[in-house]
């Protein structure tokens, strides 16, 4: 009796396994979405710890309402394996210091228009992006004890709304060469223009050798990067390149 019980228990046991096998057994994904945000052939400057793009898969018997992000670095770049499926991309549901032309805005809250694509093979594509100002000609030095960060910016016109009114600048230093919004040694400021096109900012380099930012901080050089918040945008923001300052005194 007890070995018909053993052999009916093993039974049950291998259908479970050979059930839960059936189920887990699909293919990994294997198609590469790649490309590059780009702003008049160049690379398009992004802030590496926000989202942008997000995709949407139905199917297997499930609705994806969150969707999945497909991370953007710091230099606009962007690479995401795909399983062979139906999907459909779009933005994230956010106010953006820029237009993607791809993806026409659907209102106030209301997100933006979204992009088909079935991957059954790897897809490069580039998207261009329309910022409401260009951030241009980064420098720094330090002065009296402060990183000081001047750049020049251009207004666009080849957005469909106009740009908005700048009402902060801002600056970031990292020991490395990812430098993005989470970093928290940070500096935010009204905007002081040095002439029409000029902006600058500052942050004292004190911050920078500040334990709570960044332990045994004794580097002579410092990686930077500056933005600029438009009015009623204060999740995104406009971002130069990453810059190297070197030189720095220890003391």
């Amino acid at each position: 009796m007890k070995l018909k019980s053993i052999i009916a228990a093993a039974f049950v046991v291998l259908g479970f396994v050979m059930t839960s096998c059936e189920y887990d057994n699909y293919d990994a994904p294997s198609y590469v979405f790649s490309g590059q945000l780009k702003c008049d052939g160049e690379n398009f400057p992004f802030d590496s710890n926000k989202g942008l793009l997000r995709v949407f898969q139905k199917g297997y018997g499930k609705v994806d309402g969150g969707g999945t992000g497909i991370r953007v670095d710091d230099q606009g770049h962007y690479q995401q394996l795909f399983f062979d499926a139906e999907y459909k991309m779009t933005l994230v549901n956010e106010t953006l210091p820029f237009e993607l032309p791809d993806f026409e805005s659907l209102g106030a809250g209301k997100g933006y228009d979204s992009i088909a694509y079935h991957f059954n093979s790897n897809v490069t594509r580039d998207f261009e992006v329309r910022p409401y100002y260009k951030l241009k000609n980064l420098k720094a030095e330090l002065k009296n004890g402060n990183i000081v960060a001047t750049f020049n910016i251009e207004k666009m016109t080849n957005t469909v709304k106009a740009a908005p009114k700048i009402v902060k600048t801002r600056i970031w230093l990292s020991t490395s060469s990812l430098v993005n919004s989470g970093i928290k040694c940070t500096r935010s400021s009204d905007v002081e223009y040095i002439d029409d096109t000029t902006l600058q900012v500052y942050i004292p380099l004190s911050e920078y050798r500040k334990k709570e930012n960044y332990v045994d901080n004794y580097r002579t050089y410092a990686f930077y990067r500056v933005a600029i918040e438009l009015e009623g945008m204060n999740q995104y923001f406009l971002f130069s390149t990453i810059q190297k300052i070197e030189n720095l005194p220890v003391e």
